[in-house]
């Protein structure tokens, strides 16, 4: 993976996206449950209304069987009535009375009859219509249930794709860590060698320089020494300067340290190697301070 394909897997947008995508599926599946369990209520209340419904039928037909009865009772008193009428002719006209109203209310209970079998048809389609009703419930029910189970199957593998692709950015967050260290730590070595280059130029610049000052330095002095009628005094000990182990210094060594330190201090290199190459004692005041030179040469 590249660094354009990193920066786009780590990037704040992206994760977001990410996670936003999650909780757009979430609440869907929410929303889904909800439904169905609104159209779960709706059908409870759907199937308590047929019940209902069944109940006003069956109470109705009982109604209309009791009619029936009555129709038939009074069917059998009218032929009663007839039968009387014929044998008491006395009572003609009263009988004849009664039987007029038994008629009329006969066809009363009648038409009361087929209003109340036109009723129960009625109720009879609406029931037909609420189970068609329920049964699209049914099936809507199904569906959502469906959907849900899906959704919660995406949900989880959202869920583990999310998993997995943080470990990844945790692994990628790990390799970046490791990668920055190492490239700091060759920064960091390369700048050490880049100073330790840079140092040994100016060591080197400083000993040429100190090379070609010296021997001038040195054949003066001698010159000074035979212009007072004395022997060199090079390889005399200073009873003023010594190395760092304690060692006196030369009259040759001391001029060469001089003109090194002078040197180095000049070009400015760093003072651990200014010690390193110039090995004496009491650096500090190396240059300033008086020298004094055995008069007794070494055996």
């Amino acid at each position: 993976m590249g660094p354009e394909e990193l920066a786009i897997i780590m990037s704040p947008q992206f994760i977001n996206a990410t996670f936003r995508a999650g909780e757009d599926w979430y609440h869907s599946m929410v929303a889904r449950n909800q439904e169905a369990r609104r159209r779960n209520d709706f059908e409870n209340a759907n199937a308590e209304l047929v019940r209902v419904n069944h109940l006003v039928i069956s109470r109705s037909q009982e109604q209309n069987l009791r009619w029936k009865r009555y129709a038939e009772t009074l069917d059998q008193r009218i032929e009663v009535l007839v039968r009387q009428v014929n044998a008491r002719g006395e009572f003609g006209e009263r009988v004849a009375a009664e039987l007029d109203v038994a008629s009329r209310n006969l066809e009363a209970k009648t038409t009361l009859c087929s209003q109340k079998d036109a009723t129960i048809a009625q109720e009879r389609q609406k029931v037909a219509a609420l189970h068609a009703e329920n049964e699209k419930l049914r099936a809507a029910l199904s569906a959502a249930e469906s959907d849900r189970q899906r959704l919660h199957e995406d949900n989880a593998a959202f869920l583990s794709a999310a998993d997995h692709f943080e470990q990844k950015c945790k692994d990628l967050e790990s390799d970046l860590e490791r990668s920055q260290h190492a490239l700091q730590e060759k920064e960091a070595q390369n700048l050490r060698l880049s100073q330790d280059f840079q140092n040994a130029h100016l060591v080197n610049e400083a000993l040429s320089s100190a090379s070609m000052s010296v021997l001038p330095l040195m054949e003066q002095t001698c010159g000074l020494w035979t212009a007072q009628g004395k022997p060199s005094m090079m390889e005399n000990y200073l009873t003023s300067h010594s190395r760092i182990d304690g060692q006196p210094l030369t009259v040759r060594e001391y001029l060469w340290f001089a003109t090194l330190m002078r040197e180095m201090t000049a070009h400015n290199v760093p003072d651990h190697l200014v010690s390193t190459y110039c090995p004496v004692a009491q650096r500090g005041d190396f240059l300033t301070r008086p020298v004094t030179i055995q008069e007794k040469r070494p055996d």
